[in-house]
Formats: C-alpha cells, structure tokens, sequence
C-alpha cells in the first residue's frame, strides 16, 4: 500500500499537474489538454505498477500471520 501511495503523490504532482498546466494553459487544448495529461498519468502508473507486478516484490509483504490466515479459514 506504501508503494502505491507514493506512486501516486509523485506520478500526479510529477505528470498530471505540470503537463496539465503546460498543455491546458500553454498550448492552449484547455479540458482536452487536462484529460491528456490525467491519461498519460494513469498510463505511466500503470506501466510502474506492472513491472512491480511482475518482479513479485509484493508477495514478502504481508499483513496476516500465516498462523491468523488458518485460524479465519477454519
């Protein structure tokens, strides 16, 4: 949940924001230009989020017991 918070702090002040003001107010797209920038966002967390995935790095990370995961089964 960590790396998924900070991706998106970073990914949405890191892209969303600049590249809406740039594209919104510079080049003058105004809405269009923000929804460009919020799919490039979305799209380049994605591609993170993938290769994280992939690298099963989140599988160490656990918030059950193995002990509490049997005992809720039962």
């Amino acid at each position: 949940m960590q790396f998924s918070l900070m991706m998106a702090i970073i990914s949405m002040w890191g892209i969303k924001v600049p590249l809406a003001y740039f594209l919104g107010i510079h080049q003058g797209y105004d809405v269009l230009g923000v929804w460009f920038a919020h799919a490039a966002d979305e799209w380049v967390r994605g591609v993170f989020h993938y290769f994280r995935w992939k690298g099963r790095k989140w599988q160490q990370k656990s918030l059950l017991t193995l002990a509490m995961s049997k005992a809720e089964s039962a």
